[in-house]
């Protein structure tokens, strides 16, 4: 069995020319899962997959940034050809579903809606996905993705105070948000690339992708912050369209 993640969006708070908002697209042995759908991910998942070929949509939290574009895909499963397609299984917190609903009626005619908490699981194809509640002003699921043979966790949007122990313990790769630098405020609910460095040594994880990155900055003192804060791990900049493969 074999993971593919490919990263539909990088960008903290906005679209910019150069990259999009949150979002992740994961092949799992031929199915297909959109990872938060912050806006301009819907663009970059079809140069990608077909829309139609979607087996999934997860949201980790109600925020714009990781949710606008699953509209997109919405009204295009519904409307974009002369049969709607068959629903398939959107999870979200129980809040962002809500959110969603109340902007946009009939969203349960295109998704199976099905309500997440950190308690749950998910089994998607033979991955298996579990959650962590993230320190985040919104209720926001970090989530770890066990494929038997490697493991790959996601932040989502996160301050400090929360349990990456068991979300990032000896993860293969970790994309972690980076929305600060060091001479920033600290920010309720959101990390220092320093910081996202620190964590991810301090548990093991063995690379470090950094993402949620703020707009306007000099990304190439966010990596290196991020190196200084934890010498001899692998870190990177995650960048759209970059793609790994997990064994």
């Amino acid at each position: 069995m074999s993971v593919t993640i490919t990263v539909l969006g990088s960008s903290g708070m906005f679209q910019t020319t150069e990259r999009a908002c949150s979002g992740y697209l994961l092949d799992v042995d031929r199915r297909h899962l959109w990872l938060d759908a912050g806006a301009g991910t819907w663009a970059n998942l079809q140069r990608h997959i077909a829309y139609s070929d979607i087996d999934g949509v997860l949201l980790t939290h109600a925020h714009p940034d990781h949710t606008t574009d699953v509209l997109q895909a919405y009204h295009a499963r519904r409307y974009g050809q002369e049969d709607a397609l068959p629903n398939v299984p959107l999870w979200a917190p129980k809040e962002t579903l809500d959110r969603l609903c109340g902007f946009a009626n009939g969203l349960e005619d295109a998704f199976d809606l099905r309500p997440l908490t950190s308690s749950d699981e998910v089994e998607f194809g033979v991955a298996r996905l579990n959650f962590v509640e993230m320190a985040h002003p919104e209720y926001t699921l970090g989530v770890r993705v066990d494929s038997g043979s490697s493991v790959a966790a996601f932040s989502s949007d996160t301050g400090h105070d929360a349990d990456f122990e068991t979300l990032a313990r000896d993860a293969d790769v970790f994309f972690c948000e980076a929305t600060s630098q060091d001479s920033d405020e600290l920010w309720e609910g959101h990390l220092r690339a320093s910081q996202a460095a620190s964590i991810a040594a301090g548990v093991g994880v063995k690379r470090l992708l950094l993402t949620h990155l703020r707009p306007g900055r000099d990304h190439s003192l966010t990596l290196t912050e991020a190196r200084r804060a934890a010498p001899g791990l692998d870190i990177a900049l995650a960048q759209d369209g970059m793609r790994l493969e997990l064994p």
